[in-house]
């Protein structure tokens, strides 16, 4: 059974458990899979052992504390403890994809707004190709480090049982800050390196190329 169908059944046999249970397994979840540098395969495969081993605890009348303490993210600790590291190469795909679902829209954007504006007034289509190369670096950076503070928030407030409006604060004010400087190096960064023609046409087509290739070698891995 390969990763896919370990979740899809995953969550079918979810359904089984009682509102408690299901609320203790689904930290227990949480916990393991946001812990990314793990091994996503014998992740899921652990992940369904301990659903297994609660159904079966739960048809004898016991709860998910009876089974693993008090303290599902102490217990998710333990499982993380026995599980492998992702491959590098495995990493360096996952980041990869990242940049292109990242990159791919943005092109997309970029081209049909250019199309729109060329209909009521002249537009310059010209990039500077080492500034739009370091603001590129520094959205995917920047949306990198987002996804890295909500992982590491909500992994801490499973721990801690902080508030969700508190959580969502603390990644309001992170992204917040983040985008300001973001917007600071946009508008002040001059232009620099040679100045290329990167056409409406162009950068629809290399969003769309871009986007389909994560797509199939997303399927493919």
């Amino acid at each position: 059974m390969n990763t896919k169908e370990l979740i899809e059944r995953n969550n079918e046999k979810r359904t089984l458990l009682t509102e408690e249970n299901e609320a203790y397994y689904s930290n227990i979840l949480i916990y393991v899979r946001l812990k990314l540098e793990l091994s996503e395969s014998r992740s899921e495969e652990m992940l369904m052992e301990v659903l297994d081993q609660l159904i079966a605890g739960q048809e004898e009348g016991k709860t998910a504390t009876d089974i693993f303490g008090t303290e599902p993210a102490a217990y998710a600790e333990t499982i993380i403890a026995e599980l492998p590291k992702e491959k590098k190469r495995n990493i360096a795909l996952f980041l990869l994809g990242v940049t292109g679902m990242i990159l791919g829209p943005v092109l997309i954007i970029r081209g049909l707004l250019l199309l729109i504006l060329s209909a009521f007034a002249d537009v310059n289509e010209a990039i500077p190709v080492i500034t739009t190369s370091i603001i590129g670096l520094c959205i995917i950076i920047y949306i990198i480090l987002v996804l890295t503070f909500i992982v590491k928030r909500t992994r801490s407030s499973l721990i801690n049982n902080t508030s969700v409006a508190k959580n969502s604060l603390y990644t309001g004010l992170f992204a917040a800050i983040g985008m300001g400087i973001l917007v600071l190096i946009i508008y002040t960064l001059p232009a620099i390196g040679p100045i290329i023609e990167f056409p409406w046409w162009a950068s629809i087509i290399s969003g769309v190329a871009i986007w389909l290739l994560v797509r199939f070698t997303k399927e493919k891995t």
